[in-house]
């Protein structure tokens, strides 16, 4: 999965048009333009997301977007236990996100670079599966959760041209997403 976007990620490098800045200061998005960011997780939790953010105003030296996130984990294990009765467990679930999310977005002492704070408010659909082995039986157990979940979200990106960029994104709040996320910015 890592090396699928990685190939996907330089395929967007290449297919951009070369337009290198050439010094000055960053001034980040103005008003009306469009983000659209990909990302995959880095924690404990496989996972990838997307956004989308959309600048509403420029206020002092920064931007406020507002948008949405899309987002989908897996995780799981299986775990041997030794003792009278040999046992193997197993689980596995997958969540999908959805999330509103605000961002104020401002620049930093390096002209390319973005740096971005701000917060999510969304649900999230956890269908999950269990299943234990001994050697007396087997039992299978499944279902499915759901709930509402906030996140702070402090996030960097750091831009190649005016419209790509790398992104490190941090997500604090969400247990169902992954807390590190790396991924390419497009702006337009």
């Amino acid at each position: 999965m890592k090396k699928l976007m990685l190939m996907l990620g330089m395929a967007a490098l290449l297919a951009m048009p070369a337009t290198a800045k050439a010094g000055g200061v960053y001034e980040g998005p103005s008003k009306g333009m469009s983000i659209i960011g990909l990302r995959v997780g880095l924690s404990d939790i496989v996972g990838v997301n997307a956004t989308y953010d959309y600048a509403l105003a420029r206020v002092w030296k920064g931007t406020f977007t507002i948008g949405g996130q899309v987002g989908y984990m897996w995780s799981g294990s299986t775990v041997m236990y030794r003792g009278l009765v040999n046992t193997t467990g197993h689980y596995s679930y997958h969540s999908i996100s959805l999330r509103a999310r605000t961002t104020y977005r401002f620049n930093v002492l390096v002209p390319e670079w973005e740096v971005y704070g701000g917060v999510a408010l969304g649900a999230s659909v956890t269908p999950w599966s269990q299943r234990v082995k001994s050697n007396v039986a087997v039992f299978r157990v499944s279902g499915c959760d759901a709930w509402v979940s906030g996140a702070f979200i402090l996030g960097t990106t750091y831009h190649f041209t005016d419209a790509l960029g790398l992104n490190l994104e941090f997500d604090f709040g969400d247990w169902e997403s992954a807390w590190v996320n790396v991924g390419v910015n497009y702006k337009f």
